[in-house]
């Protein structure tokens, strides 16, 4: 998980975190053992719903290691940020590499922000079984507007950690 986040992500990162300030909390409650129930379909706006769906659908092909179908929503300025399907292919590779296969979906949600419908899946990793990762997916039409990867929560106690949740 590339700690590059675009200035778009950064947006929705921070929109995360005023959603969610309990994530750099310095006494993080355990991760669930099975994720929590999303709000329920009948509460979601239709572009949280289809962002829901399509982000769901888009995330199974990234995890498993498809990435061209995503890559082929991005649209223009998201696919500056990797330059070509290769770069972008690269950065899913790498991801694997460092932090391993996905071993907890933590939780799945959406949200508005602007015009966009925000998709995000906080998931644990094998390599890092203490880190919470946010895959932020936010969609304007069709189209993949914003796309990042962010540390949602780290959960130890080590000195960094600590020093992290004191600073804020």
């Amino acid at each position: 998980m590339n700690a590059n986040v675009p200035m778009k992500g950064l947006t929705v990162a921070l929109a995360l975190l005023v959603l969610n300030p309990s994530a750099l909390a310095q006494n993080s409650p355990a991760v669930p053992a099975k994720p929590p129930v999303t709000a329920p379909a009948a509460t979601r706006t239709p572009a949280e719903q289809a962002a829901f769906t399509r982000g769901q659908a888009l995330m199974a092909e990234f995890l498993a290691l498809k990435v061209e179908r995503l890559w082929n929503t991005f649209s223009p300025d998201v696919k500056a940020q990797y330059g070509t399907l290769d770069g972008f292919t690269a950065f899913r590779k790498t991801g694997v590499e460092q932090y391993g296969k996905e071993t907890r979906l933590v939780r799945e949600r959406t949200f508005m922000q602007g015009g966009e419908a925000v998709y995000v899946r906080s998931s644990i990793y094998e390599k890092y079984p203490d880190q919470v990762w946010a895959f932020v997916m936010g969609f304007t039409g069709q189209k993949v507007t914003s796309f990042g990867v962010l540390l949602e929560d780290e959960r130890t106690n080590d000195p960094v950690a600590l020093g992290r949740s004191m600073a804020q």
